[in-house]
């Protein structure tokens, strides 16, 4: 069977009221304020490696050192995010992504540490401070290019293992109103039915979807994606059996 579709499980959480405002306000009003408290010391530490005003293209004098916010704590924030979904999602350079996480924070932190340290006067500048700020900028846009490689979408199919009695019909089931309990469904179709419907639809040129299934096979569209699910698992078993197959047999020639 050529499609192949996911099936969604979600949890309804109900937050407190003064949760969900930490939840949706707090968070970014803490972001952007930590983001605009660390301006200061990075702006100073690239001031300190000899950014100053540049004259572009004729037209006007601007302070590059200003960039330095966005290749310390904005690249810091940036790696944090694209950790998480390369994490989640399970994408190729989540390895990468988590290296970036981390390397930019200790970035964000050694930057304040010295940036501070330098206005008490613990310590002063040096050739080694001037040589690692100054490499700041291109690594940050080197790791970013990288991470620009990563596949545009993040959508995942997850095999999800139904339970058998989850293949117990729920057609009478309506809505705003569900089955006494108790009370058992109709029985559930064998795969071979199901395959039967599916080759029906093909044969019709239509599409095998939950719904078109459904209605060949007299259940609700719920049922038949629960179906569809069941088919694909089989499928890929059999697969995995064959390969065994084929490589114990090829071993015996051998």
């Amino acid at each position: 069977m050529s499609d192949t579709l996911s099936v969604p499980r979600t949890v309804a959480i109900d937050l407190p009221a003064y949760a969900k405002l930490v939840y949706r306000y707090g968070r970014p009003v803490v972001l952007v304020v930590a983001l605009l408290m660390s301006i200061p010391g990075e702006i100073h530490l690239a001031e300190v490696a000899g950014w100053e005003h540049v004259n572009l293209f004729g037209l006007w004098s601007v302070n590059v050192a200003w960039g330095m916010p966005v290749c310390v704590s904005v690249y810091a924030a940036c790696s944090a995010v694209i950790a998480d979904v390369s994490k989640r999602h399970g994408l190729p350079n989540r390895k990468s992504a988590m290296f970036g996480a981390y390397a930019a924070l200790a970035l964000a932190l050694s930057a304040q540490d010295v940036s501070h340290w330098i206005k008490a006067d613990y310590m002063g500048t040096s050739w080694i401070l001037v040589g690692a700020v100054s490499s700041i900028p291109p690594l940050v846009a080197f790791h970013m290019l990288h991470m620009a490689a990563a596949p545009e979408t993040t959508e995942t199919v997850v095999e999800i293992e139904e339970p058998e009695d989850a293949f117990e019909d729920d057609d009478d089931v309506t809505e705003g109103k569900s089955r006494k309990r108790g009370k058992p469904g109709r029985p559930g179709l064998d795969l071979a039915e199901v395959e039967a419907a599916v080759e029906k639809l093909n044969a019709a040129g239509e599409k095998v979807t939950p719904e078109n299934l459904g209605q060949v096979l007299n259940r609700s569209a719920r049922t038949a994606r629960r179906y569809l699910s069941a088919l694909k698992r089989q499928e890929m078993a059999e697969e995995k059996t064959a390969e065994h197959s084929a490589a114990g047999t090829l071993q015996l020639s051998l």
